[in-house]
């Protein structure tokens, strides 16, 4: 359990903006709490040089915190943080910004009775509690959107087996022949599948998605973004994985490289128009934001586009061939 690894949320730019943030906050709040019960705490506003210590060692703190966050979202890419790492380093954090109290303290307002050993214990047990709540309550919030995610997913394919199984309950013998037989002549025009599997980066399967509810996959850091409609909405599944082997996967599909972050589903394609010399595309719901389509992929996009065209005309055709007969 403690060797999964931990969501990206924790570790994202925008956590680490609202965290210390929050974090500034509460230890304000807490130091003014737990002032009047401690003899080593200095912190005060009421003369200068108190005040100005004050906001140096805060300035520090967040330097450290900062430094420390920023860290941690750049070497994401290169290794698995799992949660006893998370945990390890945070602990890291909080002896950092302790030693730092100690050693100022120690310096500067020196008390009898206080020693290395005991105020350090104590800095230590202030910062990890005011520490601890921020980042236990950003570590609820990551495992409650988590799971929200994994049940819209898990409910989405439920779903489409049960449409599924009603259907097939409702048809006839001949309705399935005529049914088997579209499908083979589809097959032979296209060879793209009706349902797909993504993986992550631990070859684990994630999500089985139809091509009929896939609109556009987002690259976003090592992660992929999947949009897709559920119940006449668009919703969204982050997925844990490289564009390249999404994209291998996706290669006899509708789904093409339109950009270097987006892979988007061709049949999905309203429009496509140019504004300022740039390209963008427009898919068939308007909840979905036009798509950027870089100049070294509009040929192909283009090209794709008419492959499709051609393979509708002719399903019609054998369409149109079997109401007459």
């Amino acid at each position: 359990m403690q060797s999964r690894e931990i969501p990206k949320y924790m570790i994202s730019r925008r956590y680490i903006s609202v965290i210390i943030a929050f974090i500034v906050a509460f230890s304000a709040l807490f130091m003014v709490i737990y002032k009047p019960f401690s003899l080593a705490v200095w912190f005060s506003t009421s003369d200068t040089l108190h005040f100005s210590l004050t906001i140096l060692f805060y300035v520090a703190a967040i330097v450290v915190l900062i430094v420390s966050r920023s860290t941690m979202y750049a070497l994401q890419d290169r290794f698995e943080i799992s949660i006893n790492r998370y945990v390890i380093w945070l602990m890291a954090e909080n002896i950092a910004i302790s030693l730092l109290y100690t050693i100022i303290t120690l310096s500067l307002f020196p008390e009898d009775g206080l020693n290395f050993g005991t105020l350090g214990t104590r800095a230590l047990f202030c910062v990890t509690m005011i520490l601890a709540i921020p980042n236990g309550m950003i570590l609820f919030y990551a495992a409650y959107r988590a799971k929200c995610e994994e049940l819209e997913a898990s409910e989405y394919q439920l779903q489409k087996l049960r449409e599924e199984c009603r259907r097939l309950e409702l048809m006839t013998k001949h309705e399935k022949e005529r049914r088997e037989e579209a499908i083979t002549q589809a097959a032979a025009l296209d060879r793209s599948p009706r349902m797909i599997n993504l993986y992550d980066n631990n070859n684990t399967l994630r999500l089985t998605i139809s091509l009929d509810s896939l609109y556009y996959l987002e690259s976003e850091d090592n992660y992929i973004k999947v949009h897709y409609k559920h119940n006449d909405k668009i919703a969204t599944y982050m997925l844990r994985c490289r564009t390249k082997s999404v994209e291998e996967a996706l290669r006899d599909t509708v789904m093409k490289r339109c950009h270097r972050s987006y892979i988007v589903n061709i049949s999905k394609i309203r429009f496509i128009h140019d504004e300022h010399r740039l390209h963008f595309i427009t898919l068939d719901d308007d909840s979905i934001r036009r798509l950027p389509l870089s100049k070294s992929y509009y040929e192909s996009i283009l090209a794709s586009l008419n492959t499709m065209k051609s393979w509708r005309e002719k399903i019609n055709t054998v369409t149109d061939n079997d109401t007459q007969a």
